[in-house]
């Protein structure tokens, strides 16, 4: 579990301490104040970011919002930002026809890539 932070804003949107309940002094809540706002601040930065891309795919491929939030989903650009690998379906299949696979071959050599974290995408 995370550590529970010693100041925190109630329901009113006072920063009170966490132990007590009382209210608390401008100078000790703070720290935890700016980090608030540089968390909120990145988090705005991101969302600004991601929707610029949804709005350039819509334009380029003349889709709902819908459907390009699901393709931009499975660009590199953002399944990297998902901490995995992209792999093309194309390099995936030269690789089991140069190595002769069956079906069961290609579902381990499938699992294994998902386990070094690739995943399989059209790009």
């Amino acid at each position: 579990m995370t550590k529970r932070l010693p100041y925190r804003r109630n329901s009113a949107g006072f920063w009170i301490d966490s132990k007590t309940g009382r209210f608390a002094k401008k100078s000790d809540y703070l720290p935890y104040l700016e980090r608030e706002q540089k968390s909120k601040a990145a988090k705005s930065e991101a969302s600004k970011a991601y929707w610029k891309d949804v709005k350039q795919i819509q334009q380029l491929f003349n889709l709902n919002t819908q459907d390009a939030r699901r393709k931009l989903y499975n660009t590199p650009k953002y399944i990297q930002k998902r901490g995995k690998t992209p792999k093309r379906f194309k390099d995936f299949w030269r690789e089991a026809k140069a190595g002769n696979m069956n079906k069961k071959d290609r579902a381990d050599y499938l699992k294994r890539l998902e386990e070094d974290d690739f995943e399989l995408t059209t790009y």
